[in-house]
């Protein structure tokens, strides 16, 4: 039968009306942190103390440039929630900052609460317990919390203790029956909030990466999350590298990678707080090479006000509120780097490169693991070239006149933005 040209015609607009709608559906419904939206090149979080957080902090978070805060729930159990923490409330008031929340599950290291009386729950088993604790709360909260993620650094003693690696496999896929049974599908859960890298020769005991696994495989994990912490950021991009090819080996492609904690603290006789500031700057920069979609950094204020306790001194700001260098140098880069993307990333002899477009403008950012470096950063057709410094504080000017095509600048440690534009 021949088909007149109209109807033909008429046809396969329909068909293709059909595959848009289609196509729109399936990225409505897609979940995972590939889905995540934001203003930056990175999407970046920061942590907070649920007890001292005040809603002037929350409002200066955003006003910064975090789009995101990352805090820890723990079951109303007085061993490991001496506070009772009103966590409901404090979603709220994130929402009203107009920040978005990374809500981190925990029960205790015993994997529900740390003491025996803990266990007062009838016949039902600690793995019990902690999941209908973890649904329970992620159904009254699913519209509320952006990101949820399951447990925080099991392969760390602290949190999960070594002898119960089974037990939290057994907590892990009670959860995850309880929330497919109640039809809870949050668009994003992350897991676990790994302290070494996973699949990476015994690094992470088997019994987690199998729990991992097994949770991704069947959509109740959509995504990964690793704490990044090493000497230098750099060291992170081959790190990523590895970690992709080990999901993809295990037919979890779709599966994402979330940097969920990571952070550099200014201790003495260690680091003072100029190095923990190019740290911070550099680790912003090597995820947004690498592309991850979301940072968690570690943290919002000092713990203590000890100079030489590493664990006090991992706040952007001081415990008394001053910013540090860290502060000013992340921030001001943000105002900048807002609403760009990646270009190209290279690592040469120690030397990076980050070219970033926004707009019409490049912004290529160059820095040194090591020794000063002359770097020659391509003019293009570019009629004006403006240079930023960030240390000891902001500052711009000329990038100078090009010299054969490009703009010569001296890289350090300390990362330096060139801006080229018409």
């Amino acid at each position: 039968m021949k088909i007149s040209g109209f109807f033909a015609r008429g046809l396969v607009g329909l068909l293709g009306t059909l595959l848009f709608i289609a196509a729109s559906i399936s990225t409505a419904n897609a979940r995972g942190i590939d889905g995540l939206t934001s203003e930056y090149p990175v999407a970046l979080s920061v942590q907070i103390d649920p007890a001292t957080i005040t809603d002037d902090d929350l409002h200066e978070i955003r006003a910064a440039g975090f789009e995101f805060v990352r805090f820890g729930v723990r079951p109303p159990l007085k061993s490991v929630n001496p506070n009772l923490i009103d966590y409901p409330g404090l979603i709220q008031r994130v929402r009203k900052a107009r920040l978005e929340a990374i809500v981190t599950l925990f029960g205790g290291r015993e994997i529900w609460g740390h003491e025996p009386s803990d266990l007062r729950g009838g016949s039902r088993s600690k793995e019990t317990m902690f999941a209908d604790f973890a649904s329970d709360f992620m159904k009254a909260h699913t519209t509320d919390v952006a990101v949820w993620e399951i447990w925080n650094e099991p392969d760390n003693k602290t949190f999960l203790q070594p002898n119960l690696l089974s037990n939290f496999g057994t907590a892990s896929s009670e959860l995850c029956n309880k929330l497919a049974q109640q039809k809870i599908q949050p668009n994003i859960v992350i897991g676990y909030g790994f302290a070494k890298l996973p699949f990476a020769g015994g690094k992470v005991p088997s019994e987690l990466e199998d729990a991992f696994v097994s949770a991704a495989r069947t959509d109740c994990l959509t995504d990964i999350s690793i704490h990044p912490y090493r000497s230098v950021p750099e060291t992170a991009l081959a790190d990523y590298q590895k970690l992709r090819a080990q999901l993809d080996q295990r037919q979890l492609k779709k599966t994402g990678i979330v940097a969920s904690e990571w952070g550099y603290a200014s201790y003495m006789p260690v680091r003072d707080r100029n190095a923990q500031a190019s740290l911070i700057f550099r680790e912003y920069l090597i995820n947004a090479a690498a592309g991850i979609k979301l940072l968690n950094l570690y943290a919002w204020r000092d713990r203590g006000q000890s100079y030489f306790s590493k664990e006090d001194n991992f706040g952007i700001k001081s415990k008394a509120g001053e910013k540090k260098e860290a502060y000013s140098a992340l921030t001001e880069f943000l105002k900048i780097a807002r609403h760009s993307q990646k270009v190209s990333y290279q690592d040469a002899k120690g030397m990076s490169q980050l070219v970033l477009r926004r707009g019409e403008s490049l912004l290529h950012v160059v820095w040194t693991q090591g020794p000063e470096q002359t770097v020659s950063v391509p003019a293009g057709s570019g009629k004006k070239c403006t240079r930023v410094d960030f240390f000891p504080q902001m500052r711009e000017g000329s990038c100078g006149s090009p010299s054969g095509g490009s703009f010569s600048v001296k890289a350090t440690a300390n990362p330096v933005l060139l801006s080229i534009s018409d």
